[in-house]
């Protein structure tokens, strides 16, 4: 008993000890977010802020941040207040349609149609991955027209990125289940002129293209399990007049593609062809890297 209780004024000072490094490290948090504190008010103070730094930023800057935002959260920042109500629509648009938005694929397109009418433009950005239609034939034509109109939209009329994929359509054969790809909307290739970088996947491509076909200020493409025939790929190349990335996965129906570019820096191919295929690399002066995955 004597030694436990002259032990025990031991253990209380090494406790006492320990805790001592702890509670100065709480102080000295404490006085950092007390400084802290003190210049987010004095900077309130010299701007005349009252302590609200975010609306008193001008209204540019505002629409600048909500543009940036998610599509769902830049929509919802409406909510914020009455003075953020026009900044959404008033900030160039950057409709992103992942399962962010919406997780439902019927229910992400009826979204996209949404915004878009709600929203005046112009439109920097629009992707779209798993565009998904319904199998039912009246319900696919009414969603396909839908689909057109988008791209035909004035509000797509300057867009810089592009980046659309398609879902795999389904349909039945005897008694089995065949993959069918999507056709790309002739409307899409329309944006052609503004572009700067293309992604687009799981959809057939037209079967002949415009010779007047012109990419002028398009720096990446991006075709990933696409259906395209080698005179519609020579013709998409030839119309990029300053591509310098090129990404190539998966792509049918096509015996061979020849690349001939003279601003092309960078080739990723991954399973080129879904077929036998052939790559030819005719002309590439400027050609730094080919990665093959």
């Amino acid at each position: 008993m004597k030694e436990t209780a002259a032990a025990r004024p031991a253990v209380e000072k090494n406790e006492a000890v320990a805790a001592t490094p702890a509670r100065k490290r709480r102080a000295s948090d404490e006085a950092s977010g007390s400084r802290s504190r003190s210049r987010s008010h004095k900077l309130a103070r010299d701007c005349g802020c009252d302590g609200d730094l975010i609306n008193n930023l001008p209204d540019v800057i505002l629409a600048t941040i909500v543009s940036l935002l998610p599509t769902k959260y830049g929509v919802r920042s409406q909510a914020v207040a009455r003075r953020w109500r026009p900044l959404w629509r008033s900030a160039p648009l950057n409709l992103d349609a992942s399962y962010d938005l919406c997780s439902n694929d019927f229910g992400r397109f009826s979204l996209v149609s949404r915004i878009l009418c709600d929203h005046p433009g112009p439109a920097r950005r629009f992707a779209f991955d798993r565009i998904h239609l319904h199998r039912e034939e009246k319900r696919y034509a009414e969603e396909a027209a839908q689909l057109e109109s988008w791209f035909n939209s004035p509000l797509l009329d300057n867009l810089q990125e592009l980046d659309i994929v398609f879902s795999l359509l389904e349909y039945s054969c005897g008694q089995s289940e065949k993959e069918k790809r999507y056709p790309l909307p002739p409307s899409v290739l329309r944006l052609a002129p503004t572009l700067q970088l293309a992604r687009i996947g799981s959809c057939d491509f037209p079967t002949e293209i415009s010779p007047a076909l012109n990419f002028p200020l398009l720096r990446q493409l991006d075709l990933r399990r696409v259906s395209i025939s080698e005179d519609v790929f020579s013709g998409v190349l030839s119309g990029c007049h300053v591509l310098e990335n090129l990404y190539l996965s998966e792509i049918r129906d096509v015996g061979c593609l020849r690349i001939c570019s003279p601003t092309l820096r960078i080739i990723v191919i991954s399973c080129l062809f879904e077929d036998n295929g052939e790559l030819v690399i005719m002309e590439a002066p400027r050609l730094e890297r080919l990665l093959l995955r």
